[in-house]
């Protein structure tokens, strides 16, 4: 799946996520992110330091998305797609590679691997929940 440049070129200015996983149950749990990064054309690594219940949920359930938004411009995107998480490999090793440019010192716990599968336009109005991608 190609994700639309607008989207990405989007998400390159760091807007916090609101990445949201469900438990097994599905008991839904909605988290503020702000240490992702592209690892590749639709594959997003987010750097965990103090996640608990969205490790546990993944763990059980890998379905996830997120949603971004800019509330200037109303530009706003929902990405799905199944995750997973792990304390190893290249993935884990280039979001620490990133993370030590700001905090040399630092080490992830482990990181959340996401394959978008779906985007959405969330932008207020009547294009608002429109499949974009996927």
């Amino acid at each position: 799946m190609v994700i639309p440049e607008s989207a990405k070129k989007f998400m390159d200015h760091k807007p916090v996520i609101a990445f949201a996983t469900c438990d097994q149950q599905g008991i839904p749990n909605v988290a503020p992110m702000l240490q992702y990064w592209w690892y590749n054309e639709n594959t997003l690594v987010i750097g965990d330091f103090f996640m608990k219940m969205t490790r546990k949920n993944i763990e059980q359930n890998p379905m996830a998305s997120f949603c971004c938004w800019d509330s200037q411009t109303q530009e706003a995107y929902k990405f799905s797609g199944p995750a997973r998480y792990t304390t190893q490999g290249p993935e884990y090793d280039m979001a620490n590679n990133n993370m030590r440019q700001k905090k040399p010192d630092k080490n992830y716990k482990g990181v959340v691997i996401m394959t978008i599968t779906h985007v959405y336009d969330m932008k207020s109005g009547p294009t608002a929940g429109n499949l974009i991608s996927g």
